[in-house]
């Protein structure tokens, strides 16, 4: 019975004095921060330099991790240019809005209208099958040159008119399977040219309806 004491004593003494070790780790690391202090206190850059160099191998700070939100647009991007590349005037390309594909309203419609083309529905069912393979909201956005409508449109104003090509090409996705619930739409008329007006060239640039993916 003797010896079963001596051994719990034994035992006891062993986990009492167990902080320390951690206690003297946690002062280690705090001696150490306060060097890192003082050695950045002054305007020394290269020793500053040096002294970061050497905390990111002591605390194991690894640099900032890779943007996967950038690596994935370049990958949608990519594809894409793949299935659209024999396209005439389709633009793809990354802002701060998001993935932004941009065609050109001679590819969708006829002149003053928000009827989607025959011709342009195989494009339009390409870029639908892609967005069923990518998450997220998207915004169709229809814009027009400065011209005004013709007498005889059924359109009161370009806003009406890039409104109601935007509404056609998001009916269209919406009968290819696409949720209701990830769409935005919005008619700009002539008031976000990429173009100057001034040119038939700039106001073919201008007129077109662009698929923003967002971010």
């Amino acid at each position: 019975m003797i010896t079963r004491k001596r051994n719990n004593k034994n035992d006891n003494d062993e986990n009492i004095h167990r902080w320390l070790i951690s206690y003297s780790d946690f002062l280690t690391l705090l001696f150490t921060f306060f060097v890192a202090l003082y050695a950045l206190s002054n305007l020394d850059l290269i020793k500053a330099e040096k002294m970061t160099t050497s905390l990111r191998k002591v605390f194991k700070v690894i640099d900032e991790p890779i943007s996967f939100e950038e690596d994935r647009n370049k990958a949608v991007i990519e594809d894409l240019k793949k299935i659209l590349n024999d396209i005439s005037g389709v633009t793809i390309k990354s802002d701060a809005r998001g993935i932004v594909i941009s065609l050109p309203d001679s590819l969708l419609f006829n002149l003053g209208s928000a009827e989607i083309r025959p011709e342009a529905k195989q494009t339009l069912v390409k870029i639908s099958e892609k967005f069923k393979e990518i998450p997220g909201k998207i915004i169709i956005e229809g814009h027009t040159d400065s011209l005004p409508v013709s007498p005889n449109s059924l359109y009161k104003s370009n806003w009406e008119l890039s409104s109601a090509r935007a509404s056609s090409v998001l009916h269209f996705l919406l009968e290819q399977g696409l949720s209701p619930d990830r769409f935005t739409i919005a008619g700009y008329g002539e008031y976000r040219p990429i173009a100057p007006n001034d040119t038939e060239e700039g106001r073919a640039k201008n007129r077109r309806v662009e698929l923003i993916i967002q971010r």
